[in-house]
């Protein structure tokens, strides 16, 4: 193992004394102080098969922690930090919007007594090759041309897509 700066990656050090029993060296390019331990935290490969392993949807934080011996809320910072470098999805011309209501799809008649009775627009589409997502929208009270209120909810659902 080549000894180098653990901060610059620099090769040009010089002996700096002693620290808890271990000899201490000085970067001659940026002045750090070091010693000849391994670097800590977990590996980039190790980071990366958590990721992975997250992705197929079975794993969840803390067996991912209990896996690799750090806490759940390691393996979700690996995660989440991954997921940040990911570029953002393109959308697709494809999406389209429908109107939706729950109870005549499966009861095929429209009883207002039971259920939100009310229609819902749906505007889904295939986002990324695989995936699948659908943006449930409730229809305000006034219902005319205004704009969608900021506290009004909108329930996204994204899956996996089973068409091919």
């Amino acid at each position: 193992m080549e000894l180098s700066c653990k901060k610059c990656g620099s090769a040009s050090f010089v002996k700096n004394g002693f620290v808890r029993g271990l000899q201490r060296y000085r970067c001659r390019s940026c002045g750090f102080n070091f010693t000849a331990t391994p670097n800590r935290g977990r590996s980039e490969v190790t980071k990366a098969l958590a990721v992975l392993l997250y992705s197929f949807g079975k794993a969840s934080f803390r067996w991912l922690g209990n896996l690799f011996g750090v806490s759940g809320v390691g393996a979700y910072k690996w995660v989440r930090r991954a997921a940040e470098e990911l570029p953002e999805p393109a959308m697709r011309e494809e999406i389209r919007e429908m109107e939706l209501d729950e109870l005549w799809q499966f009861l095929q008649s429209k009883k207002t007594r039971f259920g939100f009775g009310k229609p819902m627009t749906v505007a889904h589409g295939v986002v990324s090759p695989g995936w699948w997502v659908a943006l449930i929208m409730l229809p305000l009270n006034d219902s005319g041309n205004a704009s969608l209120a900021p506290d009004t909810s909108t329930v996204p659902i994204i899956a996996p897509s089973t068409t091919t």
